[in-house]
């Protein structure tokens, strides 16, 4: 059946040519109001182009040109056929795979879709179509050679912008990790069916797009603003993230594919590139809104002590909402990345801050906190009106533009890498029980899994595995689970910083890999900075280079040509490499708000887009070992209880994330029971002289522990 891509909201003059083209068995694309193309003296968007293997290229033009007098204007029809086909032409011929030497290896057919028949003379049939003679027109057209379409969807949704930068000519064998790497990055890099609808579509309002780490979100949202802004180059768009190394990556993306569209750099001044926070001397959107407002633009310092470090973004967004009268707007459309991370007042701030009707489009990964996976709806996140109505609510009509597009392929990580990044996310095979799980069982099947047995049910034991659907076929072909995914266990943070810098020796002299394809993540946030140097200092021993990203790199940028990035799993987030080497994963196995931690360790695992190495020191690492080793056992798959509603919100209780306060208070009680067990070890103390209800305490939690 065909697919349709619309670029804009249908008309009824383009639903009654879909209605036409559906009725017909056709293998391809139909793109509505898409792609953009520049000639010399104009840019022009296509109405609707149709591409499939059986009838080739077919171009539509569905506007209506009229003389004074009313009658549709044949010269002018004849005109834009020809603008349309000039320009479609001199794009192909661009590129050599759809050449056959000096000329296009398929043809090209243009034609003008009218309601009805024209009444004045000297129309001939091949110069129109009406509804009733669409299918006939198309059955006419030549078939595509074989092997073309996939290459020719490539050059009009523009993806030649994500081919790699690098020649890679330092490899040598077919069989090295570079070699392997080069092998991937040669895909034809063709966007699936759901990235097409996520990219090109356009509603006129709100839009929501959701998948999981890997699924090509921050892809999508750069193209998506390219193309608003060769479409609409007077808009002010904005893009925006949480991450600050996420804006190199966002820059350089847009470039591209706003190059691959016009042959022109954007203007940077129409479409900017914006931290979600900002300040007087750097702006970003908060910064951009509130200095509209002429109010007082806040740095970290102030919010983090006048609203705590949990609650200091929404804070400052709050006080510009809290003014007299919410902010006017001064955005076109704003397109917002790792929207999970944001709080509910940066979308309100975003909603004031952009024009009707509202082209606000985020953008999030489904499971980048595990436990607290599904992000507020579009209801709780924009607020309501004055009626107490929600300002923005989404619809997924069967047929035309949606609001809510799900990635459901991931193309980043390996199939393997991911089932161990869940397995040790949720503590599936963690000695002590589950951390956390989905209240919705659903979700499981949305992002890519399959019921091998059991019954996915709560209280019911059950077996999951990744469906092959969920990754592309290239991981399969060309690597190995034994290689793809591997947990490694020292005795001495010594020795384990020894083993990396040899590791990634060889990556660099062997394998055949370049300093900016590995990544070296430190799990434990607050400990980065230490563990950096004994990482650097041992890399150093080797004769490799490496830096501290944010610390003594710039904060906008995570890799450098002919040094290792080394980072914490903040400045992590949002960006990948082909081998990344997860370090201090030991420390994610026990204490408090352990959800949290172990979310940090499956959003370190799952910045792999090849190889990842998990590694750690001590009894803690022995344990996450054990875990890794039985979903390789179980040969990655997912096979425990599904635990029940009340048991999920036990896990909530005890994992739960903590404030300074509450972490103070543990902090004492721990201290005393120390005392306690300590004075009763030396023998101050005798069991028998505690309190009578104190030592029915004990005892019962002793019992529940055999």
């Amino acid at each position: 059946m065909i697919e349709v891509v619309y670029g804009q909201p249908p008309s009824p003059i383009v639903e009654a040519l879909v209605e036409g083209l559906r009725s017909m068995s056709l293998h391809g694309t139909l793109y509505i109001a898409y792609p953009v193309l520049k000639s010399l003296d104009r840019v022009k968007t296509l109405d609707a182009l149709l591409t499939c293997n059986e009838h080739g290229v077919v171009a539509f033009d569905l506007s209506t040109h009229r003389t004074e007098a009313g009658d549709l204007d044949h010269s002018r029809v004849q005109d834009v056929q020809d603008v349309i086909f000039l320009a479609l032409q001199s794009k192909f011929q661009e590129h050599p795979q759809l050449r056959r030497r000096r000329q296009l290896a398929f043809s090209i057919a243009v034609t003008t879709f009218l309601p009805t028949i024209p009444k004045s003379a000297g129309w001939s049939e091949i110069d129109f179509v009406t509804p009733g003679t669409v299918t006939d027109f198309i059955s006419q057209q030549d078939p595509l050679p074989n092997g073309l379409l996939e290459p020719l969807n490539a050059v009009i949704q523009r993806t030649a912008a994500l081919r790699p930068r690098k020649r890679r000519e330092n490899v040598s064998t077919t069989q090295s990790l570079g070699g392997i790497l080069k092998s991937i990055e040669k895909e034809i890099a063709n966007l699936d069916q759901w990235q097409k609808k996520a990219a090109i579509a356009y509603p006129g309002g709100p839009q929501r797009i959701r998948g999981l780490a890997g699924s090509g979100k921050t892809i999508v949202l750069a193209q998506k603003a390219s193309f608003l802004h060769a479409q609409y180059p007077d808009w002010s768009i904005v893009v925006t993230f949480y991450t600050r190394s996420l804006y190199q990556q966002f820059h350089s993306l847009i470039r591209r594919f706003y190059f691959e569209l016009m042959n022109d750099d954007p203007d940077w001044q129409k479409l900017q590139v914006l931290h979600s926070w900002g300040s007087s001397s750097s702006p970003g959107v908060y910064s951009k809104v509130a200095q509209s407002r002429r109010t007082e633009v806040r740095d970290f310092g102030y919010a983090r002590t006048r609203y705590g470090q949990e609650n200091a973004f929404s804070g400052i967004c709050a006080e510009v909402l809290d003014a007299k009268h919410p902010p006017a707007p001064i955005f076109d459309a704003v397109l917002i990345d790792e929207a999970q991370d944001f709080p509910t007042e940066f979308f309100q701030l975003v909603y004031h801050a952009t024009r009707e009707p509202k082209r606000v489009v985020w953008a999030y990964d489904e499971l980048q906190n595990l436990g607290d996976y599904s992000m507020a709806p579009a209801e709780t996140l924009f607020g309501t009106d004055t009626r107490d109505q929600p300002r923005v609510s989404l619809t997924n009509p069967s047929y035309g533009l949606q609001q809510d597009i799900v990635l459901p392929v991931c193309y980043r990580n390996t199939p393997w890498a991911l089932t161990v990044a869940h397995s040790l996310g949720f503590g599936i095979y963690r000695q002590d029980g589950i951390v956390q799980m989905f209240d919705d069982l659903n979700l499981w099947r949305e992002i890519g899994y399959d019921v091998v047995s059991g019954d996915l049910s709560p209280g019911s034991h059950v077996s999951l595995s990744r469906r092959s659907e969920g990754s592309p076929d290239y991981f399969t072909k060309l690597l190995t689970p034994q290689d793809a995914v591997q947990c490694h266990v020292f005795d001495s943070f010594l020795k384990e910083c020894e083993w990396v810098a040899d590791s990634i020796a060889r990556n660099l002299a062997e394998d055949e890999l370049d300093h900016d394809d590995i990544l070296i993540i430190y799990v434990e946030p607050t400990s980065t900075k230490r563990a950096a140097a004994g990482i650097a200092k041992a890399l150093l021993s080797k004769g490799i280079n490496s830096h501290l990203a944010g610390v003594t790199t710039s904060r906008d940028s995570l890799f450098q040509s002919g040094s290792v990035a080394i980072t914490s799993i903040f400045r992590a987030k949002g960006n990948e490499a082909p081998m990344v080497y997860v370090m201090g994963a030991g420390t994610t196995i026990s204490g408090f708000e352990l959800a949290k931690k172990r979310n940090r360790l499956f959003t370190a695992i799952t910045r792999s887009k090849g190889w990842v190495r998990i590694s750690g020191v001590g009894s803690g690492m022995l344990e996450l070992r054990e875990e890794f080793r039985q979903v390789v056992e179980k040969r990655y798959r997912l096979e425990f209880t599904y635990p029940t509603d009340t048991e999920i919100e036990k896990m909530r209780r005890i994992h739960r994330d903590m404030g300074k306060g509450e972490m103070a208070e543990l902090a004492k009680d721990m201290r005393s029971v120390k005392r306690l067990a300590q004075r009763i070890a030396d023998g101050q103390i005798d069991i028998s002289s505690l309190p009578h209800d104190v030592r029915e305490m004990l005892t019962t939690i002793a019992q529940q522990k055999q």
